[in-house]
């Protein structure tokens, strides 16, 4: 039995291996926005909860097309931009599993073009620049 978990175990973490960016399954992802004026060095707070004053509580899901777009938009490589000198995120993309847990994120100050994510693993430089992402968060 032992034997049988451990190749389950292996088999489903290599499955995920070849996956871009989370690396974890997840059912949904949505978009998420705060106020401007508002000052804060993050969104997403410890334990991937969202800081009070978001816009919309629930957020907007992303279509497919979208998901795709925005695992586009983070990993991979992509023109160094500058940037990140003020970052006050007011934008965020939470992936969540079946049961509604957030398991990944992504936060964005659009002002200096600075970005967290967990799990780690995006790309070092963010498509930010072409509207992949900003077109989600209009």
């Amino acid at each position: 039995m032992k034997h049988a978990i451990l190749l389950f175990l292996l088999s489903a973490a290599s499955l995920l291996a070849g996956e871009p960016w989370p690396r974890v399954p997840f059912a949904e992802v949505r978009a998420f926005s705060w106020p401007d004026g508002r000052t804060t060095a993050a969104v997403i707070l410890p334990g991937m909860t969202l800081k009070p004053g978001v816009v919309h509580k629930d957020g907007t899901a992303l279509s497919p097309e979208q998901i795709t777009r925005l695992r586009a938009a983070v990993t991979g490589r992509h023109p160094v931009h500058g940037g990140e000198f003020c970052y006050i995120p007011h934008n965020a993309f939470v992936f969540s599993n079946d049961a509604k847990k957030p398991v990944a994120f992504v936060e964005i100050c659009f002002t200096c073009f600075g970005y967290r994510a967990e799990p780690k693993g995006t790309a070092k430089n963010y498509d930010l620049s072409t509207g992949v992402i900003l077109a989600f968060t209009a």
